[in-house]
């Protein structure tokens, strides 16, 4: 168990740092950066905290009804905390796409003469010294704003109400870059809830619906992680090896090829 999390928290940690440097060679804003950059840096700490205690009664191996409560407790406390790293990992991807798009405008030559002539004079008593311009803030869209929204329920814990809403997102903006998250997200809080057969449904519409979404290779392992949760290493061991198969390169790939390990 320890070191699946310590997988997961790795090559996750690794795929942020390489959005970090695609975004600070670009035009992102860098106060936008550093904020996501030191909120990854403290979800990490946090993690590795939890993990620690997670590490250090699983070494004790005492069953009590008290330490299994609390294990649960830092379990799902961690479950929040991933969904948090996956809400900044997209928001670093947007970041660098955004910043790989725009390309500064050449700056306008003069031609001799001419420009100084039709030179618009500066009005007396309005120097440009001292002037700032200050632009509107970005307007968040509608499903954005619904996925934020939807990811602090999680974050709360409040598995619930967190699902209604990643549903309406994924219902009612099928096509918004953010429906396969958001789809994905509602197995995810099936998942927490361990209700492992919806999750695995909820999976599957995102393996179908979005063949060629970056989610794939997360749905595939999540599928294969419900079903052994649910005593069927057959059906883990099928979902695994396909994930292998389509997907080597991929952190999940890696996870899986651990997991197979350790499969009797």
């Amino acid at each position: 168990m320890s070191l699946r999390r310590k997988s997961r928290i790795g090559t996750t940690k690794l795929l942020l740092m390489v959005f970090l440097t695609a975004v600070v060679g670009g035009c992102a804003s860098t106060q936008e950066t550093s904020t996501l950059q030191q909120n990854v840096s403290t979800l990490y700490d946090r993690v590795q905290s939890l993990e620690k205690r997670l590490d250090g009664m699983d070494t004790q191996g005492k069953k009590s009804a008290d330490n299994y409560s609390r294990m649960e407790e830092l379990r799902m406390r961690m479950g929040a905390l991933s969904g948090r790293i996956d809400e900044l990992e997209h928001k670093l991807q947007q970041l660098s796409r955004a910043s790989s798009a725009v390309q500064p405008a050449p700056k306008p030559q003069p031609e001799g003469d001419v420009a100084s002539s039709e030179a618009v004079p500066p009005i007396p008593g309005e120097g440009t010294a001292g002037v700032s311009v200050s632009l509107p803030p970005e307007p968040v869209s509608p499903e954005k704003a619904l996925y934020d929204k939807a990811s602090e329920l999680y974050q709360q814990g409040k598995y619930d109400l967190a699902r209604k809403e990643f549903q309406t997102l994924a219902s009612k903006y099928p096509k918004s870059e953010l429906a396969d998250n958001a789809l994905f997200s509602v197995g995810e809080c099936h998942f927490a809830e361990k209700k492992y057969q919806d999750a695995i449904e909820v999976y599957q519409q995102v393996l179908d619906r979005y063949p060629k979404g970056d989610r794939i290779p997360h749905a595939l392992l999540k599928q294969g992680t419900a079903f052994q949760q649910m005593g069927d290493p057959t059906a883990a061991r099928i979902l695994y090896e396909r994930l292998l198969e389509k997907y080597p390169d991929s952190p999940q790939a890696q996870i899986a090829k651990k997991k197979l390990k350790q499969m009797p």
